[in-house]
């Protein structure tokens, strides 16, 4: 009988824990790495709810973080528990806490939500203490569906938020259930002396006996000289003291001229600085379609569209355009923008992109560059024999556009163009109203 109650236990506890919660929610993903971490068996049945429910022997438990800390309960390794909850009150508390924000304030992430959090993890590698918690988990699982849909330059931006989702993707486990962000890592160069091949031993000169029979013969010649060299050195006493008050004033005059060809030479030698490329292939030019426009909260001069480019979900630009553009007419409108510039808060918002218009020269008037009619959003503007990668961000030190825009102009039938080279699509070149225009 005792036998048979083991055996029974043993099965109950290897089944897998059901939870019931809507299938498209974004907290399944979110518990599955939770479980997968702890090495404990979930299975998830389909409900109307984004609300996880989990019946378990002491009673139904609801909600994304109480869920996930009764699954680390359920994990057989009493250090990693340890670990994931806290190793004492202070850290237990701070846990929770971010796993709360995991379920309210990052529920539906938004550009300041990814702000905040990329503050907060300036001088953080966890959210909590030094190793892996459940707190770094739950909100990854929370942040991950938005920071994997931001654009490179974005990324760039929010660096200590894509360094931590980045870490915790690659040491959680997560890759069979998260994509991998997209941005370019840093690339290590070593030092080419750490493959250098090692110098060989140098060649014993001779044998021991051989040294031996040398030395002495080296002796005894040395010998011979000194005699030689002390008869010498009385005869030339008497010259050497004449040639002595020569000698300073000529050393003087050849150690001036030596200083001279040196300082020459070092003028010579001093590198040139490297040119700056500078061309309008470094600009990342876009189709896009403005989705949605309203006034900045904090700026009356400035809009906050969200700009269709064919990402997994609208960017968000501010633009100076209130006293030009009504806002009936920025609704809807096709526009270009310039997708590489570094992302900024402008007045508190952030500006990830910079809306391309045409102004003349007083900018009294100032109207949107116009894409044709039917090039899809995202498409790349591209200009007829320029080649070349647009740069990921634009370095504003450098000041690639500010470089670039004197060249940037619409002729006298607002063709935009850079040196005269039309703004060109898949479906033709580019217009705007003003015609002799600065394009900015």
């Amino acid at each position: 009988f005792l036998i048979g109650v083991q055996v029974h236990l043993l099965r109950q506890s290897k089944m897998a824990l059901s939870i019931a919660v809507d299938a498209k929610s974004p907290t399944v993903n979110t518990l599955k790495l939770v479980a997968e971490y702890c090495d404990v068996k979930v299975a998830f049945a389909a409900s109307g709810s984004d609300v996880p429910a989990l019946t378990t022997p002491e009673g139904t438990l609801s909600g994304t973080g109480t869920i996930a800390q009764y699954l680390v309960s359920k994990a057989g390794n009493a250090e990693l528990v340890a670990q994931l909850v806290g190793t004492d009150a202070k850290q237990q508390v701070e846990i929770s806490d971010w796993i709360s924000r995991a379920t309210t304030e990052f529920a539906k992430v938004d550009q300041p939500a990814c702000a905040a959090m990329n503050t907060a993890l300036l001088n953080r590698t966890f959210l909590v203490g030094t190793t892996l918690t459940l707190a770094d988990l739950v909100v990854f699982g929370a942040l991950h569906p938005t920071v994997s849909a931001l654009a490179p330059a974005e990324l760039a931006f929010l660096c200590n938020l894509t360094r931590w989702t980045d870490y915790v993707y690659l040491i959680s486990g997560a890759a069979s259930l998260y994509k991998a962000l997209n941005f370019r890592k840093p690339a290590f160069a070593p030092p080419a002396e750490l493959f250098a091949a090692p110098k060989k031993a140098a060649k014993e000169d001779a044998k021991p006996d051989a040294k031996k029979d040398d030395a002495k013969k080296a002796d005894a010649k040395k010998g011979e000289e000194k005699k030689g060299a002390e008869k010498k050195g009385e005869e030339k006493k008497g010259d050497a003291k004449k040639d002595e008050k020569a000698k300073p004033a000529e050393a003087g005059g050849e150690g001036k001229k030596d200083k001279k060809e040196k300082k020459e030479k070092k003028v010579r030698e001093m590198p040139t600085k490297k040119e700056e490329r500078v061309c309008v292939s470094q600009l990342d030019i876009r189709v896009g379609t403005i989705v949605k426009c309203e006034k900045h909260p904090n700026a009356d001069s400035l809009y906050v569209e969200e700009i269709d480019l064919g990402e997994e979900k609208p960017r968000q630009v501010v633009s100076g355009l209130v006293k030009f553009i009504p806002l009936e007419r920025m609704q809807g409108a096709r526009v270009l923008v310039l997708c590489n510039v570094k992302p900024g808060n402008m007045r508190d918002v952030m500006s990830c992109g910079m809306v391309l218009c045409a102004s003349n020269e007083e900018h009294t008037q100032v109207d949107f560059v116009v894409p044709p009619e039917g090039v899809p959003n995202g498409e790349k503007v591209v200009f007829e024999g320029v080649e070349g990668e647009p740069e990921p961000v634009l370095n504003p030190k450098k000041k690639h556009f500010e470089k670039i825009a004197p060249d940037l102009k619409t002729d006298a039938n607002g063709v935009p163009g850079y040196k005269g080279n039309p703004f060109k699509t898949s479906k033709g070149t580019c217009k705007a109203s003003i015609v002799n225009a600065f394009v900015k």
